[in-house]
């Protein structure tokens, strides 16, 4: 590594790769996806996306997936630490002296791993703790921050710094994640990617603005969204109409670009989600539709609501799973399989700028902030004020099945409904009423874990 930096581009590849790959359990079975089935198997727990017919993440479906024996969550957790564990190998290899060194070729590469760490334990204190006691306000998001979260591991030649493999509290996680992507984001400065499957400044900045809606620090979310969007033209029309399938649109920040050698068929995210392959949703086994009351309550004149049937069959459409009412129309299919995976885009940036302005009451200020993409969205806006609820509405049309609605609903202490009259959620199994804060939730850490860890007992675990 001193004599050839360039070897830890090898496993920060790998790692990507893995991400974007499947089989983290080892289990020949095709909702075992990585980072994208932890989006999906969560992206089905809200109420925004409905499952019509059973298969392939049924049980995610109907919440009956998060037990300690279960495989979902051995695969959650199988996925994040290992990309914790990959990240900590290429911090090892790096020599802590020589990386502080100004114009150090081994800076983007401890960067690109501090960040890797980083988002994977924003995800893992989400999923195995609801850390979330209540609505977020003014003055930030109402955090338990004792409660015991994940194990936490560090590389050997971090100094201060000690893996303590019990459940170490949600504080000491956000701290780490906090201390990570400030690190990150100083060891990527200057720096400038081959690939948008690599991460730079700009995602580690991404990554903050998350970081911050998350734990409610407004002002700092703002910030950090308008500096991570910059650069990132927002999709138009034609765009959001072209399958959502690669990572050349120049909004997308951050992602996984698949190719020949990459791809995967039935165990991939497409399969499941896209009613236009000829995968597990296309051809009607379990086909993705969108809840009918937020599709009715999308105006008439926005876009976005072209990315879904209405409520009749579309016989214009060659695949059963896209002819059915609300079907979703927005996931593509470009004959070979070998559709992108995306991360992060510069949609997302807008609106976590203008939440954080509506959460301060500047009102004012949240609509100019908006304006810009509603512009690209629907015509007839031209509101000059705007509210919490109303920013919260357009994340969960943009962001639909991207891996969003879960993560809210616990950031924003909400439940689901399912069961109000004229659902279209499948009967009797996804008529689900479920409160913020109920177990369902949460995860439970995986039985393996149990076995093999003497710092965690069973009576540690997640009820």
């Amino acid at each position: 590594v001193a004599k050839n930096p360039e070897v830890l581009g090898s496993t920060l590849s790998g790692t990507y790769l893995y991400l974007a790959s499947a089989g983290a359990t080892g289990a020949d079975v095709h909702d075992d996806i990585n980072f994208m089935g932890t989006l999906h198997a969560t992206d089905l727990m809200s109420e925004d996306m409905v499952q019509t017919i059973s298969h392939w993440f049924t049980y995610d479906y109907v919440h009956d997936f998060r037990m300690e024996s279960y495989r979902r969550p051995l695969s959650i957790w199988k996925t994040f630490y290992t990309t914790i564990s990959q990240a900590n190998g290429v911090i090892a290899a790096i020599d802590q002296d020589a990386v502080e060194l100004p114009g150090s070729k081994l800076r983007p590469y401890y960067g690109q791993a501090l960040a890797l760490r980083a988002f994977s334990y924003m995800y893992l204190v989400q999923l195995f703790q609801n850390p979330f006691i209540g609505e977020p306000d003014a003055s930030g998001s109402k955090i338990d921050r004792s409660l015991p979260a994940v194990p936490m591991y560090f590389a050997k030649n971090e100094v201060g710094k000690e893996t303590d493999y019990s459940r170490n509290t949600v504080g000491d996680i956000l701290d780490m994640i906090k201390a990570d992507l400030d690190e990150a984001n100083a060891m990527l400065t200057g720096f400038s990617r081959d690939s948008k499957i690599n991460i730079d400044q700009s995602v580690v900045q991404g990554l903050l603005a998350r970081y911050y809606l998350m734990i409610g620090d407004w002002d700092n979310a703002a910030a950090a969204a308008v500096s991570a969007r910059n650069g990132y033209p927002l999709m138009d029309k034609t765009a959001l109409y072209s399958g959502f399938m690669t990572l050349a649109t120049p909004e997308w920040m951050w992602g996984f670009d698949h190719n020949s050698e990459t791809n995967s068929m039935y165990a991939s995210f497409f399969s499941h989600v896209s009613n236009l392959t000829p995968g597990y949703a296309g051809l009607n086994y379990a086909p993705r539709a969108i809840d009918r009351r937020l599709y009715d309550n999308i105006p008439a004149t926005d876009y976005r609501k072209g990315l879904f049937n209405g409520s009749a069959k579309n016989t214009e459409q060659a695949n059963a799973g896209a002819q059915g009412p609300y079907a979703n129309l927005k996931f593509g299919w470009d004959g070979a399989w070998t559709m992108d995976y995306v991360y992060m885009r510069a949609s997302e940036m807008y609106l976590i700028e203008a939440e954080a302005l509506a959460r301060q009451n500047k009102m004012t200020d949240a609509a100019t902030a908006l304006k810009p993409f509603m512009a690209l969205r629907d015509t007839a806006w031209h509101n000059t004020t705007i509210t919490v609820d109303e920013v919260l509405f357009q994340r969960r049309i943009e962001l639909w099945g991207e891996g969003f609605a879960y993560f809210d609903l616990k950031r924003l202490h909400k439940g689901i409904d399912r069961t109000y009259e004229g659902t279209n959620h499948r009967t009797p199994d996804g008529l689900l009423k479920i409160a913020a804060g109920d177990v369902r939730w949460t995860y439970q850490i995986p039985l393996s874990e149990i076995q093999e860890n003497s710092a965690i007992g069973k009576d540690d675990n997640n009820k």
